[in-house]
């Protein structure tokens, strides 16, 4: 038993007790120098340990309180100052920004060629910042200010839908950037610029007498690249890079996944069947050559810039005396009126005007579903060889109209017997033939035998 007057000290620093002669229990403690004395009223050490909780309670969560004010100042200040600190360290670049976001796991899947795109968007603003902010070196620096600047710039000297190409793009890369610490951006400059009304102009179709012309100034695999375009419909790309496994000259058709759909899943697989002005052409190629790709130098043109061959395409249109924009007026850059495209939308205008329904020019130029496409060539198979065949030789109008019209805006003669569009029907028939069997032959020969007689 403790000796009367003896202090009880507690292990937490929260007051003693002090026991009096009598056995009465004192509850003291001090606080911010101060001694506090109170009588607990009992002479049982846990009652009067309870009441010394009791009195303390206050001044233990005043001074707790104190003591957490304290530490989140100095926690502000630290936080202060490690931001000042990281504000002082180097950020991504703006040289560096196209690779940081290339790498980043949370863009956009984009296709090789959309890439390419990117990347010439973003060299073109890096080029704007250095000659119009030569002392910005990160990308945090680019302000909404600056953003609203550039887009005003690409107002001036671009198209509407070059434009918001541009800028749906700039909105998209800051997002992804956001979310990198290396290049601490704070904001996206770019969320409140606003795209432009874009104003449609579709491609026309030529006209025969065009075609014919076009088709008797160029040779070579431009001459093949034009001819593809004019019978099949594909877009440039799909011409370019048509390979020779999507060729099949005994069957007489081209099997492709236009690359405009290639990487969705719901890809579309177009079967257009090979005019015979067309299959008379491609065999004119050796067998050795019919391996990769059918257009070797075009491809690696395409595949290098497309632009080249799209403006080797504008140059033959316009060497032959077929304009190519459309003005819109002062201080709005022209349209676009015939361009490689143009072929595309004259296939399905030949095409209806020669009397082929709607729904088999669809199947053929890729508009409808894979299923459709397969039904449509595997159960009227006729019906689609029929509209492509329907289609007029325009090299033999080529040599009509140049028996007609002299040298015809500089573009050169064809023979004015039609005798070559006769050739290349039969070189396209040996070419079909070559690839038959014995059986195939004979059914063949029967046929031919039976015509004969008729």
């Amino acid at each position: 038993m403790q000796g009367k007057g003896k202090k009880r000290g507690r292990a937490n620093g929260c007051g003693t007790l002090v026991e009096k002669a009598n056995g009465l229990y004192l509850a003291r403690w001090i606080v911010d120098g101060k001694t506090y004395t109170k009588s607990t009223g009992t002479h049982n050490r846990r009652e009067a340990e309870q009441k010394l909780e009791e009195y303390t309670a206050p001044f233990r969560l005043g001074s707790e309180k104190r003591t957490l004010e304290t530490f989140s100042k100095r926690i502000e200040g630290v936080a202060a100052e490690l931001r000042e600190w990281k504000d002082k360290q180097p950020a991504l670049s703006i040289p560096a920004a196209w690779s940081a976001y290339e790498k980043s796991g949370l863009r956009p899947d984009s296709g090789a060629r959309t890439l390419a795109d990117y990347e010439g968007y973003f060299s073109g603003l890096a080029d704007w910042l250095k000659a119009n902010r030569p002392d910005y070196t990160e990308l945090r620096e680019v302000t909404q200010a600056d953003a609203e600047a550039y887009a005003a710039d690409l107002k001036a000297n671009r198209s509407a839908g070059t434009y918001n190409k541009r800028i749906v793009f700039f909105r998209c890369m800051w997002r992804v950037l956001l979310k990198n610490s290396a290049a601490r951006l704070t904001c996206n400059p770019w969320n409140e610029i606003q795209k432009r009304e874009v104003v449609s102009h579709t491609r026309r179709e030529l006209t025969v007498e065009e075609l014919a012309r076009v088709c008797s100034a160029v040779d070579g695999e431009m001459r093949l690249l034009f001819a593809i375009g004019i019978y099949t419909g594909l877009r440039l790309g799909d011409c370019a890079l048509l390979e020779w496994g999507a060729v099949d000259l005994v069957r007489g058709r081209i099997v492709v996944i236009p690359r405009k759909t290639a990487r969705h899943a719901h890809g579309r697989q177009t079967l257009i069947p090979i005019h015979a002005t067309l299959a008379a052409m491609l065999a004119e190629i050796p067998q050795g050559k019919r391996k990769g790709y059918v257009l070797p130098e075009v491809a690696d043109m395409y595949k290098r810039e497309p632009s080249m061959v799209t403006n080797r395409v504008q140059k033959i249109f316009r060497d032959c005396g077929i304009k190519t924009q459309v003005e819109q007026g002062e201080g709005r850059k022209a349209l676009t009126d015939v361009g490689f495209h143009s072929l595309r939308h004259t296939f399905v205008s030949l095409s209806a005007n020669a009397g082929a329904p709607l729904a088999i020019v669809q199947a053929i130029v890729g508009h409808s579903t894979p299923a459709m496409t397969r039904h449509y060539f595997h159960e009227q198979e006729g019906a689609l060889v029929s509209a492509v065949a329907a289609l007029p030789d325009v090299t033999i109008n080529a040599a009509e109209t140049a028996q007609g019209a002299g040298d015809g805006a500089g573009c050169a003669d064809m023979p004015p017997d039609g005798a070559e569009g006769v050739e290349g029907r039969f070189r396209a028939v040996c070419a079909i033939l070559d690839g038959m069997d014995a059986d195939g032959l004979r059914r063949v020969a029967a046929e031919i035998e039976r015509r004969l007689k008729a």
